[in-house]
């Protein structure tokens, strides 16, 4: 009868809605893995940026500069580490980090490094510099 037309044709239509949904599930899964994959990729190339001899010579470099006897028996500034949690890329361009210093959490300098476009080198651009740490060398050089 005309019923079991009804009812052929009313399967078809929620096959082919199933498929369709089950099609568009498959993209938007496959889109946020490969989002995600990409942000990981993005990520571990941060890293490798912040852990390079580059960035180690800009982190030392920004150091005695503070505190010219860094890293010496009598300097203010004897290690630093770099802060993981604090590698994000900027949207203006480059990786903020951010480095603490004597294995103090308080006592951060940031960093937005950014490759020069001429000469491919690394740079570093603004950031901020603990005041605890630069007020500690002020008052060791007065007493010099």
């Amino acid at each position: 009868g005309l019923g079991d037309v009804y009812k052929r044709q009313a399967m078809k239509s929620l096959k082919i809605i199933g498929i369709i949904l089950a099609s568009l599930l498959v993209i938007v899964g496959l889109s946020i893995g490969g989002y995600k994959v990409m942000k990981k990729v993005e990520h571990d190339e941060m890293v490798r940026i912040v852990e390079s001899e580059e960035a180690k010579q800009i982190f030392r470099n920004r150091l005695t500069r503070i505190d010219p006897k860094a890293f010496e028996p009598d300097g203010v500034i004897k290690t630093y580490a770099i802060n993981y949690e604090s590698i994000a890329s900027n949207p203006m361009g480059g990786i903020m980090v951010s480095i603490y210093v004597n294995d103090n959490k308080d006592y951060i300098f940031s960093f937005t490094l950014n490759k020069n476009f001429n000469t491919k080198k690394l740079t570093s651009e603004g950031g901020v510099t603990d005041p605890t740490i630069m007020k500690k060398v002020e008052e060791r050089d007065k007493n010099d």
